[in-house]
């Protein structure tokens, strides 16, 4: 970055005006954002590159995306067992600037979009560029990595996923990158079962204008570790801040009483465990319950 200074001459209405740039006299902040952010691009994307900018231009963005491809549905053996088969898969990234200003005292060089400030210390000019950035991020997931759901020709439904996700946040205040990344297991299946005689007898004919009497039944597993360091550029260190491995269990049975009323019957089961001992403990939660909806729009 200071390299781009070289043979530059001090602004007008600096302590040093007219005369060559020299990094004796103050040179460019190992810590400023000038030159954490496009190590940090550069470290952590392909955004950066060679480039020396805070805000990276559009032609090095990474475009989002989503797949999903239903061909194989079509194919003899699939087409025999399942109404539909989809291979899914998606990718997101947000690069964002959390915060800047302007610096007041910056005096630009020349039209180039380099420039200098004046040190609170020295007075004099040091080379900067004209914003001030407290922090930057990166939030990237695969959502899903890879995942299928399928329609058997009972008409089950099951969603099978595997999700990565990666969350860095870069601070020019503290000097210290946060890295929280998580990996996810989902697995989904759901069943209707229409005209279903909960109370009384099966062995009945559908009268023509009457209810469905329908059961949805719904069951979602999921397990997702994730874990989180912090790494101070300074000092040079990273040490896990944060982490646990979290196992979560959920059943819902939905069933229509009546054109008004649904019943409702659910059961919650979550399991965490910490990454470390020291800042957190192993918990277990538990929710169950039965509950009715009444509705007076139909």
């Amino acid at each position: 970055v200071e390299a781009q200074y070289a043979g530059a001459v001090y602004p007008a209405g600096s302590a040093l005006a007219g005369k060559k740039f020299d990094p004796a006299n103050g040179g460019v902040n190992l810590y400023s954002a000038d030159v954490m952010v496009p190590a940090f691009l550069a470290s952590y994307t392909s955004m950066g590159g060679k480039g020396l900018s805070i805000f990276p231009s559009l032609t090095k963005l990474l475009p989002n995306w989503t797949v999903r491809y239903s061909g194989l549905g079509k194919l003899p053996w699939f087409r025999d067992v399942f109404k539909s088969v989809n291979l899914n898969h998606s990718y997101k990234s947000i690069y964002a600037v959390g915060s800047y200003q302007s610096y007041s005292t910056f005096m630009e060089l020349m039209g180039s979009g380099l420039g200098f400030i004046t040190d609170a210390t020295s007075g004099n000019p040091i080379p900067n560029s004209m914003y001030n950035v407290s922090t930057v991020s990166i939030n990237e997931a695969f959502s899903p990595l890879l995942g299928i759901d399928v329609t058997l020709q009972n008409n089950l439904t099951a969603k099978l996923e595997y999700r990565q996700t990666r969350v860095l946040s870069l601070s020019m205040t503290s000097v210290q990158i946060n890295e929280a990344i998580s990996k996810d297991w989902v697995l989904g299946m759901g069943y209707k079962i229409n005209d279903f005689k909960l109370f009384g007898s099966r062995n009945h004919r559908q009268v023509k204008g009457s209810v469905n009497h329908s059961m949805n039944l719904r069951l979602d597993l999921s397990f997702r570790k994730q874990a989180a360091i912090t790494r101070d550029i300074a000092a040079m260190t990273s040490a896990a801040s944060s982490g646990n491995t979290a196992f979560k269990l959920s059943f819902v049975a939905d069933y229509t009483l009546s054109k008004l009323m649904t019943m409702s019957f659910y059961l919650d089961r979550q399991t965490n465990t910490p990454l470390l001992s020291s800042s957190s403990y192993p918990t277990t939660t538990q929710d169950f319950g039965l509950s009715l909806k009444f509705s007076l729009t139909r």
